[in-house]
């Protein structure tokens, strides 16, 4: 166990967290589950960015209104999605090179409006960061709240723009910030091909955003500019950004405060959800729904995460783990925060643990066992 300090609030206490990830326990691993497969890989990425050109060529020519909204949702929709190719090539996952994971991660990521090295370095700063407040992603998930009205405040907050100025701030300051602070006492001028590599990767987006112009006004047409920020720009920061929170927070964040509660450094969670054919369309791709196991061993190719999810049902998952879908557990802290949850609460004088429902997560019983603390799944041999 590793402690870890959680630091930035008026609640400053140690908190211990399992090491979730080393060298040794990558070796220890079944070798078949860290092969990559080409082809699946190429078929995520043109497939994803295929439905996103339709989507930009349909938005070119779209004239009524009705016909705006929609593409305008389908379109952050569709942004969305690139995320979970590009979450692989990330770990150098999707392909079986490091070149190829590098090149369609640049692509990917220029079609969302970032470079890869800088959604990269975010990724691996929450990984890194995980549970405590200096998560990047820590916005989404390490929270509390007192009432459903908090609760769709921070929901929607995306969809008018509360974490625009921040999220883009990082994007764009992140890679300069990650090579500063790992090279401090080096030469500038010794930096400089790392800086002309970042200006090469802005000179990516410019041209992948380019194109998307194109695609969107006709070649460029003055009357069409408008088209591009509408139906691009906007769906990037609105819709994406909502997406990206809900299925965070629901994949992280404090169902029960009773059981995980971020502040109180109870339970630092990430869930695994069983999600139906509709939501594995709308809000993951790539088995990325698979999530427990992948902060488990995030060197496993999403795809090989349901045969690793398989495995550590053998050694047994808590509960508080799994979830049978991603509706259940929107349910359940809609629930939670309801009046009568809060009176029950009350009533407990602060009682932690149990009390809550979990919607239909008893009928997985017969697939996920429910351990003590101290069989809890950590990294170590899972050789089949």
């Amino acid at each position: 166990m590793a402690e870890v300090v959680i630091a930035g609030s008026n609640h400053e206490k140690a908190a211990s967290r399992p090491v979730l990830y080393t060298g040794a326990t990558r070796r220890r691993l079944d070798p078949d589950l860290l092969v990559p497969a080409r082809v699946r890989g190429y078929c995520q990425v043109v497939g994803n960015i295929g439905a996103l050109v339709v989507l930009l060529v349909l938005g070119g020519r779209a004239t009524a209104v009705w016909q705006l909204v929609l593409l305008y949702v389908g379109i952050g929709f569709a942004l969305h999605r690139l995320f979970f190719p590009l979450h692989d090539c990330i770990h150098y996952s999707l392909f079986p090179t490091k070149t190829e994971n590098r090149a369609m991660g640049a692509l990917l990521s220029a079609l969302l409006g970032t470079s890869f090295d800088a959604i990269r370095d975010q990724h691996m700063a929450h990984h890194r960061d995980f549970a405590t407040p200096e998560d990047p992603g820590a916005a989404d998930y390490y929270v509390r709240f007192q009432s459903r009205g908090q609760f769709l405040r921070f929901l929607l907050g995306p969809l008018v723009g509360s974490i625009l100025v921040k999220k883009i701030g990082d994007y764009v300051s992140r890679p300069a910030r990650a090579v500063d602070a790992a090279e401090p006492d080096r030469p500038v001028a010794a930096k400089r091909p790392k800086m002309a590599g970042r200006a090469i990767g802005y000179l990516v987006i410019l041209a992948v955003q380019a194109g998307v112009c194109a695609l969107l006004t006709a070649g460029f047409q003055v009357s069409r500019l408008w088209r591009y920020p509408v139906l691009n720009v906007l769906p990037a920061v609105t819709i994406f950004l909502f997406l990206v929170r809900m299925r965070m927070f629901l994949e992280h964040g404090p169902l029960d405060d009773r059981i995980c509660n971020y502040f109180e450094n109870k339970r630092p969670t990430a869930r695994t959800i069983y999600a139906n054919w509709i939501e594995r369309v709308l809000l993951c791709g790539s088995d990325f729904n698979f999530h427990h196991e992948h902060h488990l061993y995030p060197v496993v190719p999403g795809w090989q995460l349901h045969r690793l999810h398989r495995q550590l049902m053998g050694a047994g998952l808590d509960t508080e783990d799994v979830r049978s879908s991603y509706r259940v557990a929107m349910a359940e802290i809609w629930r939670n925060l309801g009046p009568s949850a809060r009176d029950v609460r009350k009533r407990a004088a602060g009682g932690v643990g149990g009390g809550s429902r979990r919607g239909d997560l008893p009928a997985l019983t017969d697939a996920v066992r429910a351990p003590d603390a101290a069989r809890r799944p950590q990294p170590g041999p899972l050789q089949s």
